[in-house]
């Protein structure tokens, strides 16, 4: 690709991790489910695989499998740094933040010691293996929802580790919602280390609302919903809960969830706040006004109908500044920069989407 002069930085970058690299960063017992071997029918270890399935994003277990047409035949694997950084220039990105490609679903486990073993694992991971701010690769430390003390210590300890820019948590199946007083701790952790919270989603069926979509049985109906209904639903919790006034200092990306459904909740919530604002004494000003001052979200996906001036709009409504560039690589229907230049926006505009927002909100520095 010709070089752009402008900072591209890519917010929503999924990783393939393997189990056999994972394993020695788990303590004992859970490392033993990941160091046997059990050859499937194809001749691949099939040890651990479906162990840390996140299903429809790890690219050997689609939970719907995709019926039309596909970019490539054989989805393509991040496996390692190297394969990353070829991506990132290949696409004409600066640097990325990544995320897991197959523990997207840890927030339904109950089985707490061993998501909290998880969260260390993957951390430790990420640190000896991925993150390198030189080359332009950066990282979220997984906070697991189930044990929200651990949690907050995983955050004190990698806060200050090169590459960490963000922490990640699950918007997958997180019950209750992050409103949720327990959580309180991750929240604290986050702002003292002056790192943003990303809240990233993933389609998931589970019992619990908002992801009840076993009453939707076609992958078009979940991958519809999904994301978009846990966004709408953990935002409004966080906010009619209290916690972006207790953490004033907090920022929150909201990623790959798309871009259309928050002008609507904005919308919703500017309406019925004169009538039920006694709820919310903890509100300075307007819900949505608090949004802005705390909320941003990813472009991933580019969702809105209407064609390209009908999606300048949206963007100014949210506040363009308040947008970050995330693609999805590398899944199928990943979201390339070309796509935002497309936007009958600035060139200023556009420079902030796809680089000055993330490295302000991200504290990349120069």
């Amino acid at each position: 690709m010709a070089a752009d002069a402008r900072f591209i930085f890519d917010a929503d970058v999924h990783i393939h991790e393997d189990y056999r690299d994972l394993a020695p960063y788990f303590e004992m017992p859970w490392r033993r489910a990941l160091e046997g071997e059990s050859p499937d029918r194809t001749g691949r270890d099939a040890a651990g695989e479906r162990f840390l399935d996140a299903p429809g994003y790890s690219p050997l277990t689609p939970y719907d499998p995709i019926l039309g047409d596909l970019p490539e035949t054989e989805p393509h694997r991040v496996t390692s740094a190297e394969v990353l950084r070829a991506d990132l220039d290949q696409r004409g990105v600066a640097a990325g933040l990544i995320y897991t490609g197959r523990l997207s679903h840890a927030a339904v486990s109950n089985d707490h010691l061993y998501v909290a073993a998880l969260g260390r694992a993957y951390n430790r991971y990420l640190a000896e293996r991925w993150l390198n701010p030189s080359q332009g690769i950066y990282g979220a430390i997984m906070a697991a929802n189930q044990v929200p003390e651990e949690a907050a210590r995983e955050i004190e300890t990698y806060a200050r580790v090169p590459g960490f820019a963000a922490v990640y948590l699950p918007n997958a199946g997180t019950y209750p919602l992050w409103g949720d007083a327990s959580y309180r701790p991750i929240f604290a952790a986050a702002q003292e280390a002056d790192l943003p919270v990303v809240l990233h989603g993933a389609v998931t069926v589970y019992t619990v609302f908002p992801y009840q979509f076993h009453h939707v049985p076609t992958a078009l109906a979940k991958q519809t919903l999904s994301q978009s209904f846990a966004a709408q639903a953990n935002l409004v919790s966080l906010l009619t809960t209290g916690v972006l006034a207790d953490f004033p200092r907090l920022r929150l990306v909201i990623d790959d969830a798309g871009i259309s459904w928050l002008p609507h909740v904005m919308g919703r919530l500017d309406h019925f706040y004169p009538y039920l604002r006694e709820e919310v004494p903890h509100l300075a000003g307007s819900p949505s006004e608090a949004v802005r001052r705390q909320f941003s979200v990813t472009t991933h996906p580019l969702d809105a109908p209407g064609g390209p001036r009908f999606l300048a709009a949206l963007l100014e409504m949210i506040g363009t500044e308040q947008v970050v560039y995330g693609s999805d690589w590398p899944h199928f229907d990943a979201t390339p920069v070309e796509a935002v230049d497309a936007i009958p926006l600035s060139d200023a505009a556009k420079r902030d989407i796809l680089g000055e927002n993330a490295r302000r909100i991200f504290r990349l520095g120069e």
